[in-house]
């Protein structure tokens, strides 16, 4: 089956469940708690790690946090929790 033909049904099962879609699609979900906090769900490691600068990959491509004093809250297989004062966050 195509990759986007599976998405679709995924959406389609999402929709008609009323789950969210990120559940299925095994998306990442990213929170912003002002310019205090990152909450990344979902992410798939750890590629960069520095007081300004924190990447992990995601299923949609890399997230960046570009930020200040920036230090890993916690950090699980599935979650991580950024704090410092963010001034970015970037998909790429």
């Amino acid at each position: 089956m195509e990759p986007a033909l599976k998405q679709s049904i995924k959406r389609k099962l999402a929709h008609t469940l009323d789950l969210p879609s990120e559940i299925l699609l095994d998306q990442a979900t990213i929170h912003l708690m002002g310019d205090a906090e990152v909450h990344i769900i979902n992410h798939k490691g750890l590629v960069k790690y520095s007081r300004d600068s924190i990447k992990t990959r995601a299923k949609q491509g890399m997230i960046e946090v570009i930020g200040n004093n920036l230090e890993i809250a916690s950090f699980s297989a599935s979650e991580i929790r950024i704090s410092g004062k963010i001034r970015q966050v970037m998909l790429s």
